[in-house]
């Protein structure tokens, strides 16, 4: 049997790392479901650590496990036990952490009753190709680990076939879920024999910045904007691969309606990057401009 050592071992505590954040809810609370990048479940005396392969930059299809029909699936998501006192020790840094104590996950029935693991399962391939590890958990009924590819590769904790669904992702700023999305996040890239920091219109060239930033309806706006974020994702495999996979709807600050959509469809279809040619005039412009402001110095 799958993890016998979780047999009859009660469910503590679940701690979520870089848990998935949306309005009005505590962080990781997506429906009736749990949903982080991590997952920890800690039992016991042992701990179940449950981690993405897409967040971690791994090409991997997780945890292969063996199926009753004699084949070999996997789970997606990078399963392992171990002690408690070891998965407390986990580091990841930078990553916002929040503990959910056992009568407080939405899928405990009555407050005072320990969520005890009676039995496990695995229910074999889904749409997506991957298996979901069930436990039947008394005071608990049957939960679910299911890894979401299609939502940034989050794993989630769920009610027996009850998964949540994110119709659309606001992404504000770089510390917000999706963050990578969002122009001002830090991953440099080059473009045009210039190295940008963010792809931000703060961070545009001048000639650009002072041409464009200013018209974030603009043709010309989306194009410049289109282009950086394109250089960002082909030179960041590991964002790469987290943007392709992404199949919910988002709306991102500082970035025209269904760019988000248009960078996605022509990263899958490998079309060539487009480099940006600075306008020389625009470039005379400037020189123009710095040689009255220092003028203006000696006057």
């Amino acid at each position: 049997m799958l993890f016998d050592d979780l047999l009859f071992q009660a469910l503590h505590r679940v701690e979520l790392i870089d848990p998935w954040r949306t309005p009005l809810q505590q962080p990781g609370a997506v429906g009736s479901s749990l949903l982080a990048g991590g997952v920890v479940l800690y039992f016991d005396d042992v701990a179940l650590v449950c981690t993405s392969p897409l967040r971690t930059g791994l090409r991997s299809k997780g945890t292969a496990v063996a199926l009753a029909s004699g084949g070999i699936g996997a789970l997606g998501y990078c399963l392992t036990l171990m002690d408690v006192g070891e998965a407390q020790a986990i580091a990841s840094p930078g990553l916002y952490r929040r503990t959910v104590p056992g009568h407080e996950l939405p899928i405990a029935r009555e407050a005072n009753d320990p969520l005890t693991v009676l039995l496990l399962d695995l229910a074999e391939k889904n749409s997506a190709g991957v298996c979901t590890l069930r436990m039947r958990l008394l005071g608990g009924g049957w939960c679910e680990l299911a890894y979401r590819s299609d939502l940034d590769g989050c794993i989630e904790l769920l009610a027996d076939g009850q998964g949540c669904e994110v119709e659309c992702a606001v992404v504000s700023g770089s510390d917000d879920t999706l963050g990578y999305l969002s122009p001002a996040s830090a991953y440099p890239f080059a473009l045009d024999g210039a190295c940008w920091k963010s792809a931000h219109s703060r961070a545009w060239p001048w000639p650009l910045a002072r041409e464009w930033r200013s018209q974030p309806n603009s043709s010309e706006y989306r194009q410049v904007m289109k282009t950086a974020l394109l250089a960002r994702f082909q030179q960041h495999p590991a964002l790469r691969r987290r943007l392709l996979a992404l199949q919910c709807a988002v709306s991102v600050a500082s970035v025209p309606a269904g760019l988000i959509e248009e960078v996605i469809g022509l990263g899958k279809f490998g079309r060539p990057l487009t480099v940006l040619t600075l306008d020389p005039d625009s470039t005379q412009d400037e020189e123009e401009e710095d040689d009255h402001l220092e003028e203006a110095r000696f006057r």
